[in-house]
C-alpha cells in the first residue's frame, strides 16, 4: 500500500515537472489572458484535457502559438465554461495570407464554400513530415472525392504502397490551395485544362533524374513536344490538339501492357476515336512518343532521320562551298580589273549589246509569281511548328491569326503550288511528246537536248569546269538556255514536291491514309515533311538567292524573272552556247523586245526586293531557331 501511495505521488509530481518544464520553455502556451485585466490568466488544459491538446499539440506545427493566437474573444471563464462565451471564429489568413488568397480561387471555397478546417481537420495535431505529406493528401482528398479511378490505381498506388514519394498525389496535378474551378472542367474549359494539366505533367516526366531514378523514358516530354500536338501546345493553343490528359485520361494513368489502362493496345482505337472518328487498327500504330534517334525501338524511324539529316548536310555543305567559291572568284576578278584601271566591256558592238532580248514568257512569269507566293506562305506559316519553341514563333502565329488559321493558310498556299506542279507536269509532257510518231528513242532525245532542264554528259563537264574556274585552273564553261544548277533547282521541285507534298498530304488526312498504310507512316512523314521543307527554304534562301541575285555581276537584283527581258549582251555573257545556237538558226531578231516600261521596271524591283528582303529575315529566324 505504501509502495502504491509512493508510486502515485511520484507519478503526480513528474507529470506536474513535466507541465511546469514545458510551461516555462513555451512548448505549451495554452494560457488564455483577459485583455482588459491582463493579470488574469486562464489555463485552458484544465478543461481541454484531450490527448490531442495536452500531447499532440506541443508537436504539432504550431506549438510556439498560444491558444489565443487563433481563439480569440473569451475574458470571461465562468461565461465561456458555461457555454455563454464563445471564441471568435479563427482566421487562418492571419498568418497564412498567401495561402489564403490562392484558396479565394480554389474550387471547393467558390463551389463548396469549403473553409480551412474543412480539409485540415487535425489542426491541433498536423505535422510537417514531407514522408507522410503526400499520403495525407490522398488520403484527404480521397475522404470525399472517389477512388475508383485515381486511388486504386496509377500514381496514388505508388505513393500509398510502394512509398514511391516521386509519384503524383493530388495536389502535383491539380494543385493544393491554387485549384482553381476552370481547372477541374476540361468539358466547359478545355484551353485552360489542357494548358495546366500538361504543365503538371511536364514538371515530373521533364525532370531527367526523376526519370532515371523511376526506370521511366527521360525524353517522354521532348518526343511529344516533337509532335504536332506538342508543337501547337507549345505555340499556345492547346484547344485544337490532345494534351496529355487526352490520351492518358487523368487519373487512371497506368502503364500500357495494364489492360485497364487507355493507352493498352486493346483500348487504343476507342482512346484516339474520341477526336479521330475514323480510327482504325492502322492508325493506333501511330508512335507519340517516338525517339528517332533509337535505332533498337524504331529503326524505321531512325533510318528515315539519319538519311534526311545525310541530306540535309550534303546538300547544303555542297552549294554552300560551290557559292562561297563562285563569289570569291567572280568579286576577286571584279576587284582586280577595277584596281587596274580596267573597264568591263561587252564583246558584242554596243547597238547589239543594248538590245533587249526575252527570256522568259508571260506564263512562264505568272508561274515564277504564284511558286514564289505560294512558297513563302508555306514557309511564314510552317516555319512556328518546326521552331516551337521561339519566341518569334508564337509572335508569327499570332500575327497569322492563330494555329488554326495559319494551318488553313498552309493547307490552300499547298494546293496552289501543287496545282502548278500539275501544271508543270503537263507542261513536261507536251515538250517530250514527240512530234511525228511516238518512240522512246526520239523522247530521251529531246530529254537530254540543249533546251531541256535534264542533266546531260555536258552538265557534268561545266561543274568540273566551274571548279577549275573557281581555282583559276581554266576558263569559265560556256552554258546553253539552263546551268547545271539551274537544272539542279528545277529537279528539287520534283523531288520537294513528291517528298513535301506526299508527306503533307498523309498528315493533312490521317484517318484516310490509315487505310492503307500503318500509323508509323505518320511519323516517318513528319520527319520527311519538316526536314525536306527546312531544305527546301534553306536552299532558296540562301544558293538560288546567290547563284541569281547576289553574285557581284547581278547584286543586288536580277529582274530577269520579273521582266522576262535582259539585254543581248546578258544573253551572250551568260549563255554564250545559246546565243550562238540561236544566231546560226536566225532567231535572235524573233526574241527581240522593247525595254520594259517604268511601271513593269517599278513593279519588278518592288516585287523582287521584297521578295530578298523577306528571305534574308526568314533565314534570320531559321538561323535563330536552329541555334540559339
Amino acid at each position: 500500500m505504501k509502495i502504491y501511495k509512493f508510486t502515485l505521488v511520484s507519478m503526480l509530481l513528474f507529470g506536474f515537472l513535466i507541465s511546469g518544464v514545458q510551461l516555462a520553455s513555451g512548448q505549451i502556451n495554452h494560457f488564455v489572458m483577459d485583455n482588459q485585466s491582463p493579470k488574469k490568466i486562464f489555463n485552458c488544459i484544465e478543461c481541454h484535457d484531450d490527448y490531442e491538446f495536452i500531447t499532440g499539440y506541443p508537436r504539432s506545427v504550431h506549438s510556439e502559438n498560444s491558444c489565443t493566437s487563433c481563439h480569440k474573444g473569451i475574458d470571461d471563464i465562468e461565461k465561456h465554461s458555461e457555454g455563454l462565451q464563445l471564441p471568435t471564429k479563427p482566421y487562418c489568413k492571419s498568418c497564412h495570407a498567401r495561402e489564403a488568397e490562392d484558396f479565394r480561387m480554389n474550387v471547393h471555397f467558390l463551389m463548396q464554400n469549403f473553409s480551412c478546417y474543412d480539409c485540415h481537420l487535425d489542426i491541433h495535431t498536423i505535422q510537417r513530415t514531407e514522408e507522410k505529406r503526400k499520403k495525407e493528401i490522398i488520403n484527404r482528398c480521397a475522404a470525399c472525392h472517389p477512388q475508383d479511378d485515381y486511388v486504386k490505381s496509377g500514381h496514388a498506388l505508388a505513393v500509398l504502397e510502394k512509398d514511391n514519394l516521386d509519384a503524383a498525389s493530388c495536389d502535383d496535378c491539380h494543385g493544393l490551395h491554387n485549384t482553381r474551378v476552370l481547372h477541374t472542367s476540361a468539358e466547359k474549359y478545355p484551353e485552360e485544362a489542357r494548358e495546366f494539366y500538361n504543365k503538371s505533367c511536364k514538371q515530373c516526366h521533364g525532370d531527367e533524374e526523376m526519370m532515371r531514378r523511376n526506370g521511366l523514358s527521360t525524353i517522354t516530354v521532348t518526343e511529344y513536344e516533337h509532335t504536332y500536338h506538342g508543337k501547337v501546345q507549345d505555340l499556345g493553343y492547346p484547344t485544337t490538339v490532345a494534351g496529355c490528359a487526352d490520351c492518358h485520361t487523368s487519373h487512371n494513368i497506368l502503364p500500357k501492357d495494364d489492360p485497364r489502362s487507355t493507352v493498352h493496345p486493346d483500348n487504343l482505337v476507342k482512346n484516339c476515336g474520341r477526336c479521330h472518328t475514323n480510327s482504325n487498327a492502322n492508325f493506333v500504330k501511330y508512335a507519340p512518343h517516338a525517339d528517332y534517334t533509337d535505332y533498337s525501338k524504331h529503326p524505321t524511324l531512325f533510318i528515315t532521320f539519319f538519311a534526311m539529316s545525310a541530306l540535309l548536310i550534303i546538300v547544303f555543305v555542297f552549294f554552300w562551298i560551290h557559292t562561297f567559291l563562285w563569289w570569291r572568284k567572280d568579286y576577286w576578278d571584279k576587284h582586280k580589273m577595277e584596281a587596274e584601271g580596267k573597264v568591263l566591256r561587252t564583246h558584242l558592238p554596243v547597238d547589239q549589246a543594248m538590245q533587249i532580248v526575252q527570256r522568259f514568257d508571260v506564263k512562264e512569269r505568272i508561274m515564277h509569281f504564284i511558286l514564289i507566293v505560294s512558297f513563302f506562305l508555306l514557309v511564314i506559316t510552317g516555319m512556328p511548328l518546326k521552331f516551337h519553341t521561339t519566341t518569334w514563333a508564337r509572335f508569327l502565329i499570332q500575327v497569322l491569326g492563330g494555329a488554326h488559321t495559319a494551318g488553313l493558310i498552309h493547307r490552300i498556299s499547298a494546293l496552289v503550288m501543287i496545282g502548278l506542279f500539275v501544271y508543270t507536269l503537263l507542261l513536261t509532257i507536251r515538250y517530250l511528246k514527240p512530234e511525228g510518231k511516238f518512240s522512246l528513242k526520239a523522247i530521251w532525245k529531246k530529254l537530254i537536248s540543249e533546251t531541256s532542264l535534264f542533266p546531260n554528259k555536258k552538265d557534268w563537264e561545266d561543274l568540273k569546269g566551274m571548279f577549275r574556274w573557281f581555282f583559276d585552273k581554266g576558263e569559265k564553261p560556256k552554258f546553253e538556255r539552263w546551268t547545271y544548277w539551274e537544272k539542279f533547282d528545277f529537279l528539287a521541285v520534283f523531288w520537294g514536291m513528291f517528298a513535301i507534298g506526299g508527306s503533307g498530304i498523309i498528315l493533312w488526312a490521317p484517318e484516310w491514309t490509315s487505310r492503307f498504310f500503318p500509323g508509323w507512316i505518320f511519323n516517318v512523314a513528319t520527319i520527311i515533311h519538316s526536314d525536306e521543307a527546312l531544305l527546301a527554304s534553306g536552299f532558296i534562301f540562301t544558293v538560288h538567292f546567290f547563284n541569281t541575285h547576289f553574285i557581284p555581276s547581278k547584286f543586288p537584283l536580277d529582274t530577269v524573272i520579273f521582266t522576262g527581258r535582259y539585254r543581248l549582251d546578258e544573253l551572250y555573257e551568260s549563255r554564250p552556247l545559246e546565243y550562238e545556237r540561236l544566231k546560226e538558226a536566225g532567231r535572235l531578231d524573233q526574241i527581240k523586245r522593247k525595254y520594259p516600261n517604268i511601271i513593269t521596271s517599278l513593279i519588278s524591283a518592288g516585287v523582287g526586293l521584297f521578295s530578298l528582303a523577306l528571305g534574308l529575315v526568314l533565314t534570320v529566324l531559321i538561323i535563330w531557331g536552329l541555334f540559339f
